[in-house]
């Protein structure tokens, strides 16, 4: 079943629209309706979750350092208000022979505007550099490239080439000022740029004719929905849907999401029996929503019982930058510096232990001592997921000194998320196995939502903050408090999950 919106031009058109931009563009290439909202209805957006404000915050601050490479330039406006001044601004500064480089430089043609984050003069025209927090190359980067020079050029500039400047994640910073040469890395994606732009003016067109429409196209919801990323319309969307709409079954590829759709499924619990291409997780998964009974595997709690005593819940939180923070440590690598583990005794007994390394200095060798020490009485070491093992086995090969304490703790991980996603699930999951779904299901009363800190993105963040000197006293208590308090939770969970599955009976 085609995802192509669905309107009627009868019913009128807009007398006119503003110009499109190159987030709108990219919108619509993710889905027409989402493209409408963003014009048309603003306000029904998501709240911004923290841990994408977070992803969103650090990475202005990429774009920030980025310009240290191509100095002596200007900035113009940037509040997109003002986009006409900035134009202006930014043709003063291509006039000027002494700007070596516009940073925002602003651009109008064709009815779309942009912003080119560097845009730096070069031998006959400017190079155009559009800058990424990321590590590499993402097939969504060469329509935005392409919006751009289109319109640069469209202005009368002449584009030398169009580039991507992206973090260098083998660049090892030794603490100090970033070396931005060698901390970024240009990739040229100008043949690339160029040949996607006949296809882009061609979507653009389709685009104009969503927007000209009084009413908003009907989109199926399905994949497009959190590819390349979670529409910030999700909600919205989705808020008179069943909550066992088929787009929740897990690992649901297109092929079986469009299989299901031409056959008039829209609800888990409708699904056929014997529908042909359902693996067995989604077999499990539409039996237990038809149902209404959870799933309890019968090896589970033979599984549950082969945990030793004294139990210990761990988990780690992690900063990965992609400016690195810690001296010694490159972009986006995972340095851990914070655990929790709850103890569980065989007599039902528990206690807490937990490190928060305080500065910017190294944390992982404190951080290993402090494990090794807190989980040398044996015991199995619960983890929700495969994290808390490679976060381990990272350490050891840091510091080889540590290694014979560390490596034997990964003989006693037992992984609580594999447990469930193969011997439970209850209808309540509407096929998500993450804790933060799970726990409320089957803990009354425990949740994430009591916390100033919810997710691990908003965490590492937040690590930040409370090791800069530069942030108030007051503050970076609060931080403190506030990351003690989410890792906590988070082993405090599985804790509670454990004690509710060992009672449950299949």
């Amino acid at each position: 079943m085609s995802q192509l919106p669905l309107w009627d031009g009868s019913l009128g058109q807009r007398p006119s629209l503003r110009p499109l931009s190159k987030s709108k563009i990219a919108a619509g290439y993710q889905c027409a309706k989402r493209l409408y909202f963003e014009a048309h209805h603003l306000a029904e957006r998501d709240p911004m979750d923290p841990g994408r404000e977070a992803i969103l915050k650090a990475g202005r601050r990429v774009g920030l350092v980025a310009r240290g490479r191509y100095p002596n330039g200007v900035k113009v406006e940037e509040d997109p208000r003002y986009h006409d001044r900035a134009v202006a601004q930014t043709r003063a500064a291509l006039e000027d022979p002494r700007v070596d480089a516009i940073y925002e430089a602003a651009f109008t043609s064709s009815d779309i505007r942009v912003r080119v984050d560097i845009l730096a003069r070069t031998k006959g025209g400017w190079d155009l550099v559009e800058v990424k927090s990321s590590t590499g190359f993402k097939e969504e980067y060469v329509v935005d490239l392409a919006t751009q020079v289109h319109v640069v050029e469209g202005s009368g500039v002449r584009v030398a080439r169009a580039m991507l400047l992206h973090v260098n994640s083998r660049y090892l910073w030794p603490g100090g000022p970033y070396d931005v040469g060698s901390l970024f890395s240009l990739l040229d994606l100008s043949r690339e740029a160029r040949a996607q732009v006949p296809r882009l003016l061609d979507r653009v067109s389709r685009m104009r004719d969503v927007l000209r429409s009084l009413e908003e196209p009907v989109v199926a919801i399905g994949p497009q929905c959190r590819k390349p990323y979670r529409c910030p319309y999700f909600g919205h969307c989705h808020s008179d849907v069943s909550p066992h709409h088929i787009s929740r079954l897990p690992r649901l590829t297109p092929k079986i999401y469009q299989a299901l759709v031409q056959a008039d499924v829209v609800d888990i619990r409708e699904i056929p029996d014997g529908f042909e291409g359902l693996n067995d997780m989604q077999i499990r998964v539409h039996r237990a929503a038809k149902s209404g009974v959870a799933f309890m595997h019968p090896d589970l709690h033979a599984q549950l019982r082969a945990i030793r005593y004294p139990v210990h819940f761990l988990d780690f939180e992690t900063c990965n930058p992609a400016l690195p923070v810690i001296p010694g440590t490159h972009p986006f690598q995972q340095v851990p510096f914070q655990w929790s583990d709850h103890v569980l005794e065989a007599n039902g007994d528990v206690r807490h232990s937990e490190y928060l390394h305080p500065d910017r200095t190294d944390p992982r060798p404190p951080l290993a001592n402090a494990l090794v020490e807190a989980l040398e009485d044996g015991g199995s070491i619960v983890v929700y997921s495969g994290f808390e093992g490679r976060v381990i086995r990272g350490l050891a090969g840091e510091f080889p000194g540590l290694a014979p304490r560390l490596l034997p703790l990964t003989d006693r991980l037992v992984d609580l998320h594999r447990l469930i996603l193969d011997g439970y699930y209850h209808p309540e999951f509407h096929g998500s196995f993450s804790i933060k779904n799970v726990l409320p299901v089957l803990v009354d009363g425990l949740g994430y939502d009591d916390l100033e800190i919810r997710e691990g993105s908003q965490a590492a963040l937040a690590f930040i903050s409370m090791t800069d000197p530069e942030v108030p006293a007051s503050e970076r208590a609060q931080l403190r408090e506030g990351l003690s308090a989410y890792c906590k939770r988070d082993t405090e969970a599985m804790l509670r999950l454990f004690q509710v599955l060992t009672k449950e009976r299949p």
